[in-house]
């Protein structure tokens, strides 16, 4: 027997049959138990325990497994498969809430209303017992789960999805956040100004290296991770070699827990994209090239763009950077790296550029995408829809014509 012992439970006069399970997050160990009535000795225990073993078991997994555990297993598999490092921390810190709020729980007896007061207990404050989340945190708990069921299901660990009967929390949708005029003009002239430091030393340099990463989001639309990640092969001002000067985007900076941050060659969107740019960005980006080899030196061309030593920098370190250039420029409260982002495309949209363009641009997997986040800002959309309503009508009432429905 793999993991099933028989023992006689003197004080009810039977036989009793023990299964490891696992052991939960902080681990406790996990067994099932189940009584044997019909064994008469204990030779007639140990047949009838491991027939109800073997029956615990499907397709290789135990089935009566903790739910803790396969949710591992199967985050296992899909780092394996190349998902990306920031997914997975996601993932591993869903299959804890899962070990918090519902230990010991197996994946074979879960039922919906299990997970339905799950996910209520995440939205719960942490003042009443819960975990606090927000609303669109618990869907992304939601979508995990239901990815991982279906998968057990395919797999026949599971019977079924209990996912299927939970309603699914809706999306809440914020604006994306964008600085008016006065308040670019502030910040840029804020991050030109750090960028010529009048004496060259450790904390000039990297104050401004964090300000030309905050430049290049504001300028380009790049992504935290994907200004990180540039290289200087990455960037081209030869005119003759290319239709336009650009940078190319084609990776991420990732992070992950004992490891140096290290590149990652796809982006969010998985889409490498050229950004053209214009004559004041490259003397802007040659400015500050000059000023970085002046503190670390001739660097090889596979080298990052942004660096303090020639390695890549964390993303995280140059978005908390950026609050205290954020917060010292008087910008509004709570305004983020990714708002720089946010502001490059609303200023493009708000300028007439196509919908597909500026999609293109940020490294969309699609147009649906960029409508989404910035339907609120596309110019005149409304007006125009009554124009064409009003011309429509204008039509028919001159031809005569009647209209039904």
């Amino acid at each position: 027997m793999a993991g099933v012992k028989v023992k006689w439970d003197e004080r009810r006069g039977v036989w009793v049959a023990r299964l490891f399970i696992g052991r939960t997050d902080d681990g406790k160990k996990v067994e099932r138990q189940h009584d044997l009535p019909d064994a008469k000795t204990e030779g007639q225990a140990i047949k009838l325990a491991e027939a109800w073993e073997a029956s615990q078991y499907a397709n290789g997994l135990l089935g009566g497994a903790l739910l803790y555990n396969l949710l591992n297993e199967f985050i296992d598999m899909r780092s394996l498969k190349g998902y990306s490092p920031n997914s997975v921390r996601a993932y591993r810190r869903f299959a804890k809430y899962v070990s918090k709020y519902l230990p010991g729980v197996n994946a074979r007896d879960v039922s919906s209303f299990d997970l339905s007061r799950f996910e209520q207990r995440l939205l719960t404050p942490k003042d009443k017992g819960g975990q606090g989340l927000s609303q669109n945190s618990v869907r992304g708990v939601h979508d995990f789960l239901n990815a991982t069921f279906t998968f057990f299901v395919k797999m026949k660990v599971c019977d079924s999805n209990p996912l299927l009967s939970v309603d699914k929390p809706k999306l809440v949708h914020h604006d994306a956040q964008a600085l008016n005029i006065g308040d670019f003009r502030t910040i840029e002239a804020q991050l030109k100004a750090l960028l010529k430091p009048s004496i060259i030393n450790r904390k000039t340099y990297r104050k401004a290296m964090n300000a030309f990463a905050a430049w290049m989001a504001l300028e380009t639309g790049m992504r935290v991770g994907e200004v990180c990640a540039v290289r200087n092969c990455d960037y081209s001002k030869d005119a003759q070699k290319n239709k336009n000067p650009q940078i190319i985007v084609g990776g991420t900076v990732q992070e992950e827990t004992g490891k140096k941050p290290y590149r990652r060659n796809e982006t969010k969107g998985r889409v490498s994209r050229p950004i053209t740019l214009n004559k004041s960005d490259i003397e802007t980006i040659d400015g500050y090239i000059q000023l970085r080899t002046s503190f670390c030196g001739e660097l090889p061309p596979d080298a990052p763009l942004i660096t303090f030593d020639g390695g890549y920098c964390r993303p995280t370190t140059i978005s908390k950077a950026f609050k205290r250039i954020a917060e010292q420029s008087g910008m509004p409260k709570g305004f983020t790296f990714h708002d720089l982002r946010h502001t490059h495309a609303t200023w493009l949209l708000m300028s007439g550029v196509a919908v597909q363009e500026v999609s293109q641009r940020l490294g969309h997997g699609d147009a649906a995408t960029t409508l989404r986040i910035y339907a609120h800002v596309l110019p005149g959309s409304d007006a125009r829809a009554a124009a064409v309503f009003e011309e429509a009508v204008n039509d028919v009432m001159a031809s005569g014509e009647s209209v039904s429905g």
